[in-house]
């Protein structure tokens, strides 16, 4: 395999690899949402999952996890698509 073959291959990959992140952010997202309170009386004021923090911050950093895997595409030569470019304007002297 030749350097260009491999690095098509590696963004293929990279791309895959990002589309599993985004299954498990969309699990962290609905298992986040689903840990809420029961609000039926004040004694039985209990906490349905303790852990609604926790998935949060899971839920957090596998955005990141996405967001890094973005920056090694970008290494190997695959741009961001125009509609999702947020670049600001070069500040003039």
């Amino acid at each position: 395999m030749n350097n260009e073959e491999q690095i098509k291959d590696n963004i293929k990959r990279l791309h895959v690899f990002r589309k599993e992140i985004d299954v498990n952010i969309n699990n962290a997202k609905f298992m986040r949402e689903e840990f809420e309170y029961t609000k039926d009386t004040p004694e039985e004021n209990i906490l349905k999952n303790p852990f609604k923090r926790e998935m949060s911050i899971a839920h957090t950093k596998l955005q990141e996890a996405k967001m890094w895997v973005g920056k090694c595409l970008e290494q190997q030569g695959s741009e961001l698509p125009k509609e999702f470019r947020d670049k600001a304007p070069a500040k003039e002297d």
